[in-house]
């Protein structure tokens, strides 16, 4: 893309130009583990370009597209034309961007046409030819750091192979835990789980593993309708009727805010920032998770989170132990102003940004989302202690979003710079903007 692509003003093109070729450190993302693991040739365009991405699936089927062509049986080549089809008719939106964005970065030219009747065969030929792997690409893209998601019962021993890889710990069924997840862990960590103590035990133990191997983000969703209960004493004779399959649904929300409270102090003993993605509503369409699965790109906002219930977790944890440094997500562009406030909420001697709020999330990054969070966080938290961009994707090619938020975070600067609203020179706007994409991440 052109240098002056989404810039508009001579302070953040010169903005830009100094900092497009930092290092990413992409300290979320759901690439697969067993891709990074094999890292096997890509072959075939579809299956590294449109298979992997949600996004790009919900597109096709607000534009009526057939399931066949989307997660159904048709053939790879069809499958890629329709989403071709589709990509003119989202102008405006982030994918019609990120498309463009993606596949200018894989072939290194410009020089192509959603209509182009060869297209599918001209990508296949250039991934076959250049032999392009998942490696190859987090090497192409300067990725420094990766961090995909890992359950604490995957297997992470191949993260020792390469430096640049450390799994970010979805602890999401550590707190709900299943008798099959229990039993997985007991194998693991050769601890036998038969009350609560015991299970915290094994946790801390595979904690020490992933945080051995480089791990130092973690992350859980509160989705809609989180309720935090705080600790009536109960919560190990709910966990042993939990190991005999009697828990009932109110008795495992109790457990759950309890086990979220001790992973937190835990997170903080060990060393972990602990990210709360809030506000996903789920559960929308019974057939599409029938259809696409758990994660098919057809979950919705939720409502504005309970921010007692929130701010009472967070308090529960300072008070038992201390607060780890959390992130967080909002997906209600309505919680923005209350959850960058809570940044000023806690805080700990000689720690910076002990709370902050993360990027733009899920449906709400994209250019007015990065635009607003951009807004919102200098307006009621500390700019520079923002952590910056993370893809938080299913896809190899995701990361041209980091180029995105660059340009965007550079033509809101020099907005700021040419009315007189910012007074720092050129040199220390970059001294912010590398904070922001690149220093704050990596000292964590």
């Amino acid at each position: 893309m052109k240098d002056s692509f989404l810039i508009n003003n001579s302070y953040g093109k010169s903005l830009y130009s100094k900092i497009k070729d930092l290092s990413i450190i992409d300290y979320h993302n759901h690439l697969s583990l067993e891709a990074l693991k094999k890292n096997t040739a890509f072959t075939d365009i579809y299956d590294l370009w449109i298979a992997p991405d949600p996004y790009k699936h919900r597109a096709m089927r607000m534009c009526g597209v057939e399931e066949k062509y989307i997660t159904g049986n048709a053939d790879c080549r069809d499958k890629f034309l329709k989403w071709c089809e589709t990509l003119p008719k989202l102008v405006g939106g982030p994918l019609y961007h990120w498309s463009r964005m993606e596949i200018e970065f894989l072939l290194g030219s410009e020089d192509f046409s959603w209509n182009d009747d060869d297209l599918y065969e001209r990508l296949n030929t250039h991934l076959q030819k250049n032999n392009v792997t998942p490696r190859s690409l987090l090497n192409k893209f300067n990725v420094q750091f990766n961090c995909p998601c890992a359950s604490l019962i995957d297997d992470i021993s191949f993260c020792t192979e390469n430096p640049s890889l450390a799994p970010s710990l979805r602890g999401d069924d550590i707190v709900c835990p299943s008798l099959d997840f229990i039993n997985k862990l007991e194998r693991i960590t050769n601890i036998k789980i038969s009350d609560l103590a015991s299970f915290e035990k094994a946790v801390q133990a595979r904690l020490n593993d992933f945080y051995k191997i480089g791990c130092r983000f973690t992350d859980h969703a509160l989705d809609n309708g989180f309720t935090y209960f705080e600790d009536d004493g109960l919560n190990n004779t709910r966990f042993i009727n939990l190991l005999s399959g009697k828990i009932i649904h109110n008795d495992m929300e109790r457990l759950s805010s309890h086990i979220l409270v001790k992973l937190a102090e835990n997170y903080s003993r060990v060393g972990f920032v602990m990210q709360l993605h809030i506000g996903a509503q789920r559960a929308t369409s019974t057939r599409l998770r029938d259809v696409a699965g758990k994660a098919g790109g057809y979950a919705a906002i939720g409502n504005s989170v309970d921010i007692n219930s929130l701010t009472k977790f967070l308090d529960d944890v300072d008070l038992s132990y201390k607060l780890p440094k959390i992130v967080l997500f909002t997906l209600n562009p309505s919680d923005n102003a209350m959850i960058s406030v809570l940044a000023g909420s806690y805080s700990q001697d000689g720690v910076k940004g002990l709370i902050t709020q993360g990027p733009a999330w899920w449906w709400c990054d994209h250019k007015q989302g990065i635009e607003n969070m951009l807004e919102n966080w200098s307006s009621f938290g500390v700019f520079s202690n923002f952590i910056g961009m993370t893809t938080d994707s299913r896809s190899f090619l995701s990361f041209v979003r980091h180029d995105y938020f660059r340009r965007i975070l550079c033509n809101w600067l020099g907005e700021k710079k040419e009315k007189g609203e910012i007074f720092e020179n050129e040199k220390e706007l970059y001294l912010i903007a590398e904070k922001i994409c690149y220093i704050n991440a990596k000292e964590i």
